[in-house]
């Protein structure tokens, strides 16, 4: 468990499969991924039995939990995908789920928490990640974070009925500013 001044990131537990359900299925909070509605429950069990087997070792994924007094909230989830352990490399994903939550720093807060997590603990040496263009809050984001805009795939992700570029972003361990 990873733990913040505003979340906190937990494994993922068999009963979040319901939140999961929620968010996934949501067009506005799903806009900007690359997946595919609808997301069912049969799938959802599938991908949380598989974090105990080979996907433990190529993905560490959390649920993020807002922290309110003395409890706390499911928010969103967030993980480093593909980690390349010869390279040294991984891929950095995050959803709010909870469109309340949206916009408030929390997951700022829990995308410091994983990336120091990466650098510190995994020994990564570089995490990417992507945007679709029109995103701006997320290219933003990905700044704010420390992330450099390393390129932009043209047309590479379809969304609205049109193809649109998707920008490439990058961080390496001696760029990163820790916690």
């Amino acid at each position: 468990m990873l733990k913040g001044k505003t979340v906190l990131l937990r494994p993922f537990r068999r009963s979040d499969i319901s939140f999961f359900l929620k968010w996934f299925n949501d067009p506005e909070v799903v806009q900007y991924l690359d997946m595919y509605l609808p997301m069912t429950e049969m799938f959802e069990e599938k991908f949380i039995e598989e974090l105990g087997t080979t996907r433990a070792r190529s993905d560490v994924l959390f649920v993020i939990e807002a922290k309110e007094g003395a409890s706390t909230k499911s928010i969103g989830n967030c993980g480093l995908h593909g980690i390349d352990s010869k390279d040294r490399n991984a891929i950095f994903g995050i959803i709010i789920g909870e469109k309340h939550y949206w916009s408030k720093g929390y997951g700022v807060e829990a995308a410091q928490l994983l990336i120091n997590y990466g650098f510190q603990q995994l020994n990564l040496h570089r995490i990417s990640s992507g945007a679709v263009a029109f995103n701006e809050r997320s290219i933003k984001f990905h700044k704010k974070l420390g992330f450099q805009e390393e390129g932009r795939l043209r047309q590479a992700m379809f969304k609205n009925g049109q193809y649109h570029d998707r920008v490439e972003f990058g961080i390496l361990r001696e760029e990163w500013k820790g916690l």
